[in-house]
């Protein structure tokens, strides 16, 4: 065995192309990515016959291959969005995947491909052209399109009737047609795990809600899932971007032959725990079970019996949105005591149990009320996993990749306590730092729709560095890089070195 892996992901943003990578390193394994020029760029596909060329080059080199189907088939998670090729050409590089199957039979591949979301904005920096006339319309539709084939209810007819007549047939017959195709091609999918072709398959549901047409679609999968009889090879659930991490910790355990660890979830608050995350359609208890099912293991009775302790921070009442600055005040509420929350953590922590934050208060960022407290009780070189960035899911599937991937490199004996710390000084600078206190403060600064990209990455960076010096002392570690990945605000990248020691 080379301990070597490949990874298409499915975009060349940092959490899903650099942090595979870096969680992978800490249990002694190397995964290859294909080239970030050939990933393309927001809107932009990929430069698909690179990716398959530099797939079939490295083929003999590699133990298990991770995939994103987004890419492959339509040139990255947003382009599957937009994407107008015919579906004959697009089954011609599904083919190609086979065909490297076929060459190398042995080669255990995991494969991931979203259902296609439904944005409730007029937002199309990442969605059709038309989003940002018609987006909030075709939401709704969808919304209510699915509630009047659950319920029936006359309301509902009435809604889409009104928005049937508000979006103009053309540009609704193409989202329909679109979502189609998508969905036709997620059913062949199935097809590959029956005959063979892919070992494990996702369909991660991307920025969702209780109803819509990607519910519908949802539905329809698992039918075909149990159908087949395919439920442990199969999984349906929240997320997108930390799927790849989830499965490069899953791939790991399977390829050594590792027994996969137990996690026991602590939460800061009952209700919290039962509420529905933003962008997701269950509660974050279930979500936390659905990333650890995923990846391979499972939740138990008491905390005495898990491997792993997962102390989940969750919002008093109902989830906040730091990136847009929506539902704050619902967080922290009379109903969830972090401080009795962080006593028990270290209460487990001192018995000698492996300790693992997560923080899904707020969407799109870390808990300005629970970070200073956490800092408190516990070093960041204490915590065996901690993220706090984008959707529930995305958090908690990383601290399970985090924190199992940890677990496994300490039960080998490996000495990588260095790179467990770089990855949550990145994960710390990144969704606290920066999601939590900078984006904000630049976006009161500047309009970054009018500024160049040089003149709203020099802004960020000097807020930023302000502000992350003080995490950095004394940390073995500086600054080496700073950039945004997407010409934009939402999402920064951030690179580390040792300092001299």
């Amino acid at each position: 065995m080379t301990k070597t892996l490949a990874l298409i992901p499915v975009d060349a943003r940092p959490v899903t192309y650099d942090l595979p990578k870096d969680l992978a390193e800490i249990a002694g394994w190397n995964v290859l990515t294909p080239p970030k020029e050939k990933l393309g760029f927001l809107k932009t596909p990929a430069d698909y016959s690179s990716l398959f060329n530099w797939l079939e080059s490295i083929a003999s080199q590699i133990d298990g291959l991770i995939v994103s189907m987004d890419m492959i088939l339509y040139g990255g998670l947003v382009p599957s969005r937009v994407n107008r090729d015919d579906a004959e050409t697009i089954a011609a590089r599904l083919n190609r995947l086979r065909d490297i199957k076929k060459h190398y039979p042995d080669l255990k591949i995991m494969a991931f491909s979203s259902t296609m979301r439904l944005s409730n904005s007029y937002v199309n920096e990442e969605e059709k052209d038309y989003w940002n006339e018609y987006g909030k319309e075709i939401y709704t539709y969808s919304f209510h399109y699915h509630r009047l084939k659950t319920y029936g209810q006359k309301e509902d007819a009435e809604i889409v009737n009104d928005m049937m007549e508000k979006i103009p047939a053309t540009i609704l017959s193409d989202y329909l047609g679109t979502r189609k195709r998508h969905f036709n091609m997620n059913l062949s999918l199935i097809e590959q795990v029956t005959n063979g072709v892919i070992d494990l398959l996702i369909f991660p549901q991307d920025d969702t809600s209780e109803f819509g047409l990607n519910i519908m679609e949802q539905g329809q999968l698992k039918a075909e899932v149990a159908h087949n009889k395919l439920y442990d090879r199969i999984y349906i659930y929240p997320g997108a971007d930390e799927v790849s991490s989830v499965l490069t910790a899953r791939m790991i355990y399977t390829l050594e032959q590792e027994a996969f660890p137990t996690f026991y979830p602590i939460y800061s608050g009952l209700q919290g725990s039962l509420s529905i995350a933003m962008y997701e359609d269950r509660s974050i208890q279930e979500s936390v079970k659905g990333q650890v099912f995923a990846f391979g293991g499972h939740t138990t009775e008491t905390p005495t019996e898990a491997d792993i302790i997962l102390g989940v921070n969750v919002p008093g009442g109902q989830q906040g949105d730091l990136a847009l600055q929506i539902k704050l005040n619902d967080v922290d509420t009379n109903n969830r005591n972090i401080g009795e929350w962080l006593r028990k953590l270290r209460y487990y922590y001192d018995k000698g149990k492996p300790l693992a934050v997560i923080d899904v208060a707020y969407a799109n960022g870390a808990d300005p009320a629970m970070i200073p407290q956490l800092n408190m009780l516990f070093s960041l070189t204490d915590l065996a996993g901690f993220a706090a960035w984008n959707t529930a899911g995305n958090t908690i599937g990383t601290v399970v990749a985090q924190s199992a991937l940890v677990h496994l490199a300490k039960k080998q004996h490996l000495q990588t306590d260095d790179l467990k710390h770089k990855q949550l000084l990145l994960r710390l600078l990144d969704d606290y730092v920066y999601q939590s206190i900078v984006r904000k403060r630049v976006r009161e600064d500047v309009d970054e729709s009018t500024m160049t990209a040089e003149r709203l990455l020099e802004n960020v960076t000097e807020h930023f560095k302000a502000k992350a010096d003080t995490i950095l002392d004394k940390s073995g570690f500086r600054i080496s890089h700073i950039y945004l990945p997407w010409d934009r605000t939402f999402e920064i990248g951030i690179e580390l070195d040792a300092t001299e020691k």
